[in-house]
């Protein structure tokens, strides 16, 4: 059964067909006789976290390059099933996080490993997520993206065991890419003050260094944020040719 769109909406799946764009069904799993082929996106949000695994055993093909999955728990296995066909371009994780079969977390830079032609990636990390971060971490994140091809990179809920010195490095050698970075409420003062420091010389040499940056932190200055969010819309309108 080719499905083009799989979607939980409220209490239920409903599903389009490949040659119907807005003609979309209610699927009821009970009913479904044939294995389903999805081709172009699933997109969940639901309180149960296991909703997306039980639906994955009526899967048989799934050519996805639009995955968006909230407050979901799965395997790596289930992941490695979402992503088999090797097409995802947009990666959308909201208080959701992968799990080996014996339980640990999947880090982020082993999900990216396995989606190396991502051109959109966003994840709002749950609590569970933020305690994998390290600095060993970062580095290999960072050896996993693939700059060609990335265009958005947007983390939110970031620990304070984000390398971030590490990352700007990165940062600073990739401007193209159009970063988004959203920190924990709870970083230390001193963390916050390195962030600071970071975005005023980021602002200081806008004019010889374009970037495309929105950052986002506990105790950032008012100016700070009103400049960055000046710089992000002009150096975005010039990028789209707008200038």
């Amino acid at each position: 059964m080719v499905v083009k769109d799989l979607q939980y909406e409220e209490t239920k799946w409903i599903y389009c067909k490949p040659k119907d764009d807005f003609d979309y069904e209610v699927l009821e799993l009970s009913n479904v006789k044939k294995p389903l082929w999805i081709t172009k996106e699933i997109n969940c949000y639901t309180e149960d976290v296991s909703l997306v695994s039980s639906i994955l055993s009526k899967v048989i093909v799934c050519d996805i390059t639009y995955l968006r999955l909230v407050n979901q728990i799965i395997t790596l296995n289930e992941f490695k099933l979402l992503i088999s066909s090797g097409n995802i371009k947009t990666f959308k994780f909201c208080l959701s996080h992968v799990e080996y079969e014996n339980g640990e977390i999947v880090p982020i830079d082993e999900i990216m490993k396995l989606i190396p032609n991502v051109t959109v990636f966003r994840w709002y990390l749950d609590k569970t997520m933020m305690s994998t971060f390290t600095s060993e971490t970062i580095q290999n994140l960072i050896k996993a993206i693939n700059p060609l091809i990335l265009k958005t990179f947007c983390l939110m809920n970031i620990p304070e065991t984000f390398d971030f010195n590490l990352f700007a490095t990165f940062m600073d050698k990739n401007p193209l890419i159009d970063y988004e970075l959203r920190f924990n409420i709870r970083i230390a003062r001193e963390y916050s003050n390195m962030l600071q420091k970071f975005v005023d010389k980021k602002i200081a040499t806008s004019t010889k260094k374009p970037f495309l940056l929105k950052i986002e932190f506990l105790r950032q200055s008012k100016e700070s944020v009103k400049h960055l969010e000046s710089l992000y819309n002009f150096y975005s309108d010039r990028q789209n040719g707008m200038y």
